[in-house]
């Protein structure tokens, strides 16, 4: 629990991961939306076993580094490049930091920093850690009874992550240049995922609507709620005896 609360606060606040090769120090900066778009390619070309990365990633890794030296160093030299947009299409230093990387690092090493780039996206464990997946659950409950009773309205397009992810950051305040280069793909995710949202409903709709869907709502029987619970109680001044 404490070390995802850990790698969370370094989400929020952008926070790289530094190493050191030979007497060069590097950052490996959080991954944005244009590194991703721009390493689609390499890390289709690898052919990284998800299962395996999630069953053994240091094994899975130097496999993938043994068979796939360069793109690797590639791949390392997109993530130590720092995200602007200016640095990130400056070729130059990439190739010239990707042929550093496959001189000085050790397949054992290049296999450690592929670890970090691989397994960066840690969104569904953090949504799960905050309670968004449940509370998603939820809306999607109360959506499915208000599209029953209100057949007036309809939704179009959303049909590419131009509508379905840009687009609504942009509607947040975002810029281009912060979507695209500058805030991490996994902040910008969770961003969307905690949006306050909404719904209105009619004196009908919401007594159709089930207790468990509505918000604040706790299952006293599920164990992962007991300290919430405790907490909100002795808030309340009832005392709670363990």
């Amino acid at each position: 629990m404490k070390e995802i609360e850990y790698d969370l606060a370094d989400v929020i606040i952008g926070r790289p991961h530094g190493f050191t090769v030979g007497r060069k120090h590097f950052y490996l900066y959080p991954i944005t939306l244009a590194k991703m778009f721009l390493l689609k390619r390499q890390i289709e070309q690898i052919g990284v076993n998800e299962e395996q990365l999630r069953q053994n990633p240091y094994l899975e890794t130097l496999r993938v580094v043994k068979a796939h030296r360069e793109e690797c160093c590639h791949i390392i030299a997109y993530h130590s490049t720092p995200n602007t947009q200016k640095d990130l299409f400056c070729t130059k230093n990439i190739i010239s930091r990707k042929n550093y990387f496959a001189e000085e690092l050790t397949d054992e090493e290049l296999s450690s920093l592929m670890i970090i780039a691989l397994t960066a996206d840690k969104t569904e464990k953090f949504m799960e850690h905050i309670g968004l997946k449940e509370e998603h659950e939820k809306m999607q409950g109360v959506l499915k009874i208000k599209q029953k009773h209100d057949k007036s309205t309809l939704s179009f397009n959303g049909k590419s992550i131009l509508g379905t992810f840009i687009g609504q950051l942009k509607e947040m305040g975002y810029s281009d240049n912060e979507i695209l280069y500058e805030k991490g793909y996994v902040y910008l995710r969770l961003m969307l995922a905690d949006k306050v949202v909404t719904i209105n409903l009619t004196e009908d709709e919401r007594k159709e609507i089930p207790p468990m869907l509505l918000p604040g709502y706790m299952d006293a029987g599920d164990a992962k709620n007991t300290q919430a619970i405790i907490a909100e109680l002795n808030s309340r001044g009832i005392k709670v005896e363990q």
